[in-house]
């Protein structure tokens, strides 16, 4: 029988709710515990999703011997102290994007997951998801020859503009591309590699807070890659690549309904959909815990270089600002 890890979850919010859902539906998961520096949020989360035990600081949690793993739903500019937090206590960590605030950060909390010899990945949805692996096959097959571009959005309509509100926060790490920007550039590191060149332009509000963004980025051998994210247009999610010999449309509509759309001049456009029992969220879980049961301090699906390779990027772009 497979062991049964027990979660912890840090801060509860509407991301961490999505995550829970799909994590009780694993047989060898089990949600043990959830901290909050309000314990009456903790209490209310914990209520709603049938879990035992309750903390009003994150110290707390983070001290509970029974848990294995803790998943870390804080706003993107705590996810470096609330995870150096979460090792030092020897607990494997499973941290939401954005990993950190800038490439210093990642590097720590990298360093501090080595020093302590405890697991640590960042909960990137994108590289675990099926469409995402066959398109990857796909591409090293050579059906559709070399890529030649990328390109790759993310936007919704986030009206009425709201500055105190998490995702126009300074203080929280708000802004675009923190927040969806890193989808679609992940996109273009993980199928082209590092990019030779960046420039960016940003649509900013007063307080400096980057709303839109579009990025054009230049690799080896001639491909490119642009990238758009905005909270004031309701463009979707989804990415194309052009080929040599054809294209990919990266499609989803949320976490466990996504699909691929294969092109080729001349033949029927192929579809592939799969089943949302291996789709979501609860893939990062599953691939948490299997990294746990081989004794691995890091994930081959998102490594700990690749968190590094897209904060890196994310800096050169807001050095674009």
């Amino acid at each position: 029988m497979s062991k049964i890890y027990s979660w912890g979850i840090l801060a509860p919010g509407n991301i961490a709710g999505k995550f829970v859902a799909e994590l009780k539906g694993l047989e060898n998961a089990r949600v043990l515990a959830v901290g909050s520096r309000d314990i009456h949020r903790a209490k209310e989360f914990a209520t709603a999703f049938g879990i035992g035990r309750t903390y009003g600081s994150y110290e707390e949690l983070a001290e509970d011997p029974d848990i294995d793993i803790i998943y870390i739903a804080s706003p993107h500019a705590f996810h470096a102290e609330h995870t150096k937090l979460c090792l030092r206590h020897k607990k494997a960590v499973l941290c939401e994007k954005a990993f950190g605030m800038n490439s210093g950060e990642v590097r720590e909390m990298i360093e501090t997951a080595q020093m302590e010899r405890t697991f640590l990945m960042e909960a990137f949805f994108t590289p675990h998801q099926p469409s995402y692996q066959e398109a990857r096959k796909i591409i090293k097959s050579g059906l559709l020859g070399e890529i030649k571009h990328l390109y790759g959005w993310f936007g919704f309509n986030k009206s009425p503009y709201d500055r105190n509100g998490r995702l126009y926060n300074p203080a929280l790490g708000g802004g675009a591309l923190l927040d969806i920007g890193l989808y679609p550039l992940f996109d273009a590191l993980w199928f082209l590699g590092q990019p030779a060149k960046i420039n960016a332009f940003a649509d900013l509000t007063a307080n400096h807070i980057d709303q839109s963004v579009t990025v054009s980025m230049q690799f080896e051998g001639g491909k490119s890659a642009s990238i758009f994210a905005s909270f004031l247009s309701a463009a979707g999610v989804g990415t194309d690549i052009y080929c040599e010999k054809g294209m990919l449309r990266l499609r989803r509509s949320n976490a466990i309904n996504q699909w691929l759309e294969i092109l080729i001049p001349g033949e029927t456009t192929r579809i592939l959909n799969w089943d949302e029992s291996v789709c979501g969220l609860k893939l990062e879980a599953i691939e948490t815990m299997h990294c746990l049961g081989n004794n691995q301090l890091e994930s081959n699906v998102m490594s700990h270089q690749n968190s590094l390779d897209l904060m890196k990027s994310l800096d050169l772009i807001r050095q674009n600002f």
